[in-house]
């Protein structure tokens, strides 16, 4: 917490980040992720929807404080987004293979239990077009992985 800041703690997320962002050692990485996050604060850390984030009183042992949600943010790239609806139309609009592949990336290399090589691209690739072609039905995505070469074949942990 910068202790040149008063009642730094109290402030709402986006102006803590804000301020964050104000270091140079910070600014780039966290311009480019914090609006995300932003657009994900109407969720808390178990997943439930929330209006209000609980904080604690600095200071004040046991004591706490409610600040409204707020989700609006302004995407790197220019596109403003008001919460989790706004934030999956645009990447299903305007981000759609590059969420697919994430997506697909990041279920394989579970599903595998390894990091993904190079001789995994053509997988990936086939699964991803797969997976937006259908409408991003995380069903179908899951049985073609289990079916796939890559998993059938895959071996064992040492």
């Amino acid at each position: 917490m910068p202790s040149n800041i008063p009642d730094f703690a109290k402030l709402p997320v986006r102006e803590q980040l804000q301020i964050h962002r104000e270091q140079a050692a910070c600014n780039d990485r966290h311009r480019s992720i914090d609006p995300w996050g932003i657009a994900m604060e109407g969720f808390g850390a178990d997943g439930l929807a929330r209006d209000t984030i609980l904080r604690k009183e600095p200071g004040k042992r046991g004591k706490t404080f409610e600040q409204p949600v707020v989700t609006e943010t302004t995407l790197p790239g220019g596109a403003s987004v008001d919460g989790m609806e706004d934030l999956k139309a645009y990447l299903i609009e305007e981000r759609k293979e590059q969420f697919g592949r994430a997506l697909v990336t990041k279920l394989l290399t579970y599903a595998l239990g390894r990091s993904l090589e190079l001789t995994d691209e053509e997988t990936i690739d086939e699964l991803t077009a797969d997976l937006v072609a259908h409408d991003f039905q995380l069903h179908r995505l899951v049985s073609e992985v289990v079916t796939s070469d890559a998993f059938l074949t895959k071996q064992a942990p040492n």
